[in-house]
């Protein structure tokens, strides 16, 4: 069972191929500037180098990877923003000034640490701290970037003021719902303005407002053009896909209509219930993380599940698409009802938020590497009447 789950995971991630995708998308060549800001980044480049006839630009990602010639690789701070995030933005923003004609923004998710630049009158280091807090704490993404936007030059469409209205966004979405503006905080995308929204929310995630915050907050940037925007792929699509895949397998699963969001204990809870004999679901639950061990979302969700499955057939399944399920080192796991069996007890490993290490020794971690493209997380419950 292990196996075949693993199998349907990765025909989902050859569904959500990010250099795929962006060809099919652009299918009339012509030339442009390309702006590529995520995980993602790199093969959302090659996309539109073979699409186009001539293409030149800037990809701001996390890692090393190839990129087509003409484009300048630049590597930001990822999961959390820091100096060479900052220097991604300033970067990007210099190439976004002087940018003439067609220009096509590629966004994919982690984009929100990756490059950077605050509103002026608020400090790198305080924007910083709250996007650490933020993370941490499991914060609704929709909030997040809400204050992610407010405290941010280039996110909530800051960029796209800079450059104009000869502006195309694709985006390949890591979010539930698939909303493009959530996608690395929204660069080309208009935000609502909402200034004593985001002091309250940063007061109560126990953030004080220093004054030349809250005034750079009121201050109103300039509104990005509305401009075409296209969402490539999100986590249905490979939660579709990964459907298709065990159909072919002769095993009868069903994709969930509603996202993944939220705690994980009640992402846990609703998808457990569901009476389906394979039930796959997709999306980014949340997890307030209280220790410093070595985990993430998908991780921790899936030793709960254990601990719920225990003596049982069943299998459960929750991998990121990205490949890296928070600071795990893997792309998350597939337990069962023995899991227990074999790693013992698990209750220090969720107090210490150290899952992935248990998970290792369980031998039930999955560990595939960088896998180029970011859609979210899947996570898949199997019974045992369909084995």
């Amino acid at each position: 069972m292990r196996e075949r789950v693993l199998r349907w995971y990765y025909a989902a991630l050859a569904s959500v191929d990010p250099e795929r995708l962006v060809y099919d998308a652009l299918p009339d060549g012509g030339t442009a500037t390309v702006l590529a800001i995520g995980k993602a980044a790199p093969a959302m480049c090659r996309g539109a180098a073979r699409a186009l006839d001539a293409v030149s630009g800037i990809c701001v990602t996390h890692r090393e990877a190839p990129v087509p010639d003409g484009f300048e690789l630049i590597i930001g701070d990822h999961p959390s923003m820091g100096r060479r995030s900052l220097e991604a933005g300033h970067r990007v923003f210099e190439e976004a000034s002087r940018t003439k004609g067609r220009c096509l923004v590629l966004v994919s998710g982690g984009g929100s640490a990756l490059c950077e630049q605050p509103l002026p009158g608020i400090d790198p280091d305080y924007v910083s701290a709250v996007n650490e807090e933020l993370v941490r704490s499991g914060t609704p993404i929709d909030e997040t970037n809400l204050i992610r936007g407010h405290l941010s030059t280039l996110k909530g469409g800051g960029l796209g003021a800079v450059l104009g209205s000869d502006v195309e966004t694709l985006v390949l979405a890591d979010v539930p719902g698939g909303e493009p503006g959530l996608v690395a905080s929204g660069p080309t995308i208009p935000m609502s303005h909402e200034p004593d929204r985001v002091i309250e929310l940063l007061t109560a995630h126990g953030h004080p407002v220093p004054r030349e915050v809250a005034a750079a907050l009121q201050r109103r940037r300039p509104d990005a053009p509305t401009t075409p925007v296209v969402v490539v792929a999100d986590g249905m699509t490979a939660a579709q896909a990964m459907r298709l895949a065990a159909d072919d397998d002769g095993v009868d699963c069903r994709v969930r209509e509603e996202w993944l969001k939220g705690p994980i204990a009640g992402c846990l809870e609703t998808i457990l219930s569901d009476s389906s004999d394979v039930v796959v679901g997709a999306g980014e639950p949340t997890v307030a993380v209280g220790g410093d061990g070595r985990g993430g979302r998908c991780t921790h969700a899936s030793i709960l599940a254990a601990t719920m499955l225990a003596g049982t057939d069943s299998v459960f399944a929750a991998l990121a698409t990205d490949g890296c399920d928070g600071v795990s080192g893997g792309a998350g796991a597939v337990v069962d009802g023995s899991t227990l069996t074999r790693g013992g007890d698990p209750a220090s490993a969720l107090a210490r938020f150290d899952s992935a290490t248990y998970l290792e020794g369980s031998g039930d971690l999955v560990v595939t590497g960088d896998t180029g493209t970011n859609v979210g997380d899947l996570w898949l419950v199997w019974r045992p009447q369909s084995r």
